[in-house]
């Protein structure tokens, strides 16, 4: 079962490596005007007009590459060119967009001393401390012109942490965290100092391990993400409120005291090089929290290597009220921006 979900997640890479990767139906070397026209017709949506089909198939013949700089060249901040990117393939079928980083960190170490002997079938003193961490993010647009031009989304996040190394008891999966969202996007231009809020989202998130009790963890929040840009830096906050439940049902009543009611995230981004940080905290006289400090740069056309250092509350589910440090190693798929 293991092996099948890695399996998994290494066939579904060519497709998620990047939101403007080639389509199925991209056009070959030889492909003239013509033949591209009649492929991209065959997936366009009914309100594309034969003019903006002329202009993709001019990007696409000189290369994805040669599409992407284009769009580079038509946007103001990395936020709008990620998201002219996903509507670069939107209305093609066959391709995934990423939703958030998608990575594989071969080796992840941590200094964590909880208690794991009731979550795996071994004991606490026999947890490795090193293991493989990867994270699985995808989205789909479900509709458009929602309550005023709104786009209608669903999202899923799967990260995973894998006892991989730990031969002596079968490499247990330690803990996997399943995130589905339902995602209501708007654009935005307001404008205040060169600093642009170039979107805001009402989303509704369920997280979850996918385990019965007693090791059940999973809460339900309304979430507001505001998405700010400027030049090559953009930074999003993102409030949330916890949907109650009823005492009995609650198997972590205590979350918001370790993650808090609120998300921020920084990325800076550079000649295809990005910092990333992400920050949480309770406001309370405790001051619990979370950073998350991200850092990739590019080794292929596709692929960067990745470095992550984690501190604080909340790494996974299981440890939510755990304070740990991890660093990994290993490559990013495709990246936040």
């Amino acid at each position: 079962m293991h092996l099948a979900r890695v399996a998994l997640l290494l066939l579904l890479t060519p497709y998620i490596s990047k939101s403007y990767a080639a389509p199925s139906s991209a056009p070959t070397p030889a492909m003239d005007m013509e033949e591209c026209l009649s492929l991209a017709a065959q997936s366009a949506s009914d309100e594309i007009t034969l003019g903006q089909l002329r202009e993709q198939c001019q990007q696409r013949l000189q290369g994805p590459d040669a599409a992407e700089e284009h769009i580079r060249k038509q946007t103001k901040g990395v936020v709008e060119e990620r998201v002219a990117l996903e509507r670069f393939t939107d209305d093609n079928p066959f391709v995934l967009t990423p939703h958030r980083a998608n990575y594989l960190l071969p080796l992840s170490w941590r200094d964590d001393t909880a208690d794991y002997s009731s979550s795996l079938p071994i004991k606490e003193e026999n947890v490795d401390s090193t293991e493989v961490e990867f994270q699985l993010s995808v989205k789909v647009h479900i509709a458009k012109g929602i309550l005023g031009g709104g786009i209608l989304s669903g999202a899923y996040t799967n990260r995973s942490f894998w006892q991989a190394y730990n031969k002596e008891f079968s490499a247990p999966f330690r803990e996997t965290n399943h995130e589905p969202e339902l995602i209501l996007s708007y654009s935005n231009d307001w404008q205040w100092k060169g600093i642009r809020n170039v979107g805001n989202q009402l989303i509704f998130n369920h997280q979850s391990n996918g385990r019965g009790e007693p090791l059940s963890r999973s809460w339900n929040r309304i979430m507001l993400n505001m998405v700010f840009e400027h030049d090559r830096f953009a930074m999003t906050f993102k409030p949330w409120y916890r949907i109650p439940e009823a005492a009995d049902d609650d198997d972590n009543r205590d979350i918001e005291f370790y993650l808090g009611h609120f998300e921020w995230m920084g990325f800076y981004q550079w000649k295809d090089r990005t910092l990333s940080v992400m920050l949480r905290n309770n406001l309370r006289s405790d001051n619990r929290g979370a950073v998350e400090i991200g850092w990739s740069f590019p080794i292929s056309s596709k692929i960067k290597a990745y470095v992550k250092y984690f501190n604080g509350y909340g790494e996974s589910l299981i440890e939510y009220n755990n304070s740990l440090q991890s660093v990994g190693f290993g490559v990013l798929i495709s990246d936040w921006l």
